[in-house]
């Protein structure tokens, strides 16, 4: 398998604080069959977390230096949605997905503007886009079509792993899965609280929608990332409400 979306370089944002909690997390990540990873560390140009491309590649470097083990390690950023994003990333100072054409992208968790469509325009002309988990973003929770903004634009969606288990992102996020909303499932790894795991995970798509799914999500896709290679989407169909069952509807009745 192959992770888009990590924090594993230590003390540069609110994952890894330390080497030797990044490389347990990089065993763990071992164990999981995870072959290739690529850690994206938060940058916020307004925010908590702005290490520039130059520090990151040099924190990165001696995180490889330190690591011994198999997997072939990557170097990103999760980019907080800011108007600057283009000019950084012309300037180099912040990172495309393992210098790929494409970025990872974050959006506030309770409200979005129009005008982040106006970045994500801008942005587009130049790079791939990936919007990284859209499941846990409150106006999607309410409305998953709120989605096929992005969708029919063409920028791919990015779930995290342990959206799958949690209740109020698990009832949205399958169905996004099922009407093929979804491009990439990823560990979005901090700590051991959010650990750098993905078979759990990789189970459940192969008994919710099959091998073939799983499979895209967690490698076919993820590999295209690597390679610089161009990812379709097939449909931007609506996801339907579906109807509650005459039982529950009696039930209402009942208890009026």
């Amino acid at each position: 398998m192959i992770d888009i979306h990590s924090h594993l370089i230590p003390g540069v944002d609110d994952g890894s604080q330390s080497l030797e909690e990044s490389l347990s997390l990089l065993k763990q990540a071992e164990q999981e069959g995870i072959t290739e990873l690529i850690t994206t560390p938060h940058f916020m140009k307004n925010g908590e977390f702005r290490t520039k491309a130059p520090e990151l590649v040099q924190r990165f470097n001696e995180l490889k230096q330190a690591y011994k083990g198999p997997i072939k390690l990557h170097l990103g950023n999760e980019l907080y949605i800011h108007p600057d994003l283009p000019e950084l990333l012309e300037k180099g100072e912040v990172l495309t997905l393992a210098e790929s054409e494409t970025i990872l992208v974050e959006f506030p968790f309770r409200d979005y503007k129009d005008e982040y469509d106006e970045i994500l325009y801008e942005l587009s002309l130049k790079y791939r886009i990936i919007i990284a988990h859209p499941e846990r973003y409150r106006y999607v929770q309410e409305d998953p079509n709120f989605c096929l903004r992005w969708l029919n634009e063409g920028y791919l969606l990015q779930a995290n792993q342990n959206s799958l288990f949690k209740k109020e992102t698990k009832k949205v996020l399958i169905p996004m899965i099922e009407h093929g909303f979804i491009s990439f499932v990823a560990s979005d790894a901090h700590n051991e609280h959010r650990p750098c795991v993905l078979s759990k995970a990789k189970n459940l798509l192969v008994e919710e929608f099959g091998d073939r799914m799983a499979q895209q999500l967690t490698e076919e896709n993820p590999g295209k990332i690597l390679r610089n290679e161009m990812i379709l989407l097939y449909q931007t169909e609506k996801i339907k409400e579906k109807r509650k069952s005459l039982w529950k509807k009696l039930k209402r009745r009942r208890i009026k």
